[in-house]
């Protein structure tokens, strides 16, 4: 539906001579941008890294972008526990109609933008926006992998990507590299030199120096530091959470879902967990995997 309605407004820019540089390609990096959200405080699509986000330009006086609100609500819901993610930049001109539409439309993820210039909306210049509604699927690592999905592709690309397709972690690693599913792999060190290669769903790494490396997983591509743990190596409890977590002495972690999307980093003595939701994570103290539960 959504890919049908799209003609309602092509035949509008015609009319009206409306032009713009080529469009983004599948592959292409999607450019950054900061835009102010409802409250007119600003954001940024690079706020999103790590999460795979629809980018979706619209208006409130677009009815195929309405129509096309009442599709993607379900599917933001089903997938953003997941990690999957909305970024929602408006063309319109006043401020009201477009808060209204977005109550009246309950998308309720919370990254919302616009500058009130419609057409002229410096953001969609930058992305050549020809059409409403379009919208560009951009992966973890900022990468646009689908363009103007209706909902049957959008979900079918988010199934690929959160059930089947592998993802690594963790990002600061000291014996081994794991995936979320057994998969081909490539490790490349920093001088474009593979390093190690095969088909598992963990890599041990503890012969490899300390440094950056690339992984190449099936057909995506990213990085890991490998580290050093330092003496003694450090425990933590409990493993059933309330609220927080706390590390026999400070050190560097990470919590990610069991999709291997990175929630949570730092170092501490003390990890607040408050922000998490109830279930099954992974807890990377310098480089080691563990797992917990969050009540």
């Amino acid at each position: 539906m959504r890919n049908f309605l799209l003609g309602f407004s092509i035949l509008f820019l015609l009319a009206t001579g409306y032009s713009a540089q080529a469009r983004l390609k599948v592959g292409d990096q999607a450019p950054d941008f900061t835009i102010l959200n409802q409250e007119g405080k600003p954001i940024k699509l690079s706020s999103l890294r790590g999460s795979v986000v629809l980018l979706d330009f619209w208006a409130s006086w677009c009815m195929p972008c309405r129509m096309a609100n009442t599709e993607i609500v379900p599917v933001y819901h089903k997938y953003a526990s997941l990690g999957f993610d909305m970024f929602s930049v408006s063309l319109d001109s006043k401020k009201e109609p477009w808060i209204n539409a977005i109550r009246n439309d309950k998308m309720d993820w919370p990254n919302h933008g616009s500058d009130f210039k419609g057409w002229e909306s410096t953001v969609a210049k930058l992305y050549s926006i020809e059409s409403l509604p379009s919208s560009f699927l951009i992966n973890e690592n900022g990468i646009v992998i689908a363009l103007d999905p209706d909902e049957y592709d959008l979900e079918k690309k988010l199934q690929d990507i959160f059930y089947k397709q592998a993802h690594f972690y963790p990002i600061l690693a000291s014996d081994k590299v794991h995936f979320t599913a057994k998969a081909k792999f490539d490790i490349i060190n920093d001088k474009g030199v593979s390093v190690s290669k095969g088909k598992a769903d963990e890599v041990d790494i503890t012969g490899l120096p300390q440094g950056f490396y690339t992984v190449k997983i099936d057909e995506t591509t990213s990085k890991f530091q490998k580290i050093g743990v330092e003496s003694p190596e450090p425990t933590f409890y409990p493993a059933r959470v309330d609220d927080g977590i706390t590390l026999s002495r400070e050190a560097l972690y990470e919590i990610y879902t069991l999709t291997g999307k990175r929630l949570l980093q730092g170092k501490a003595v003390k990890i607040d967990c408050t922000t998490l939701r109830s279930g099954s994570y992974y807890l990377s103290i310098e480089g080691r995997i563990f797992s917990f539960f969050k009540k």
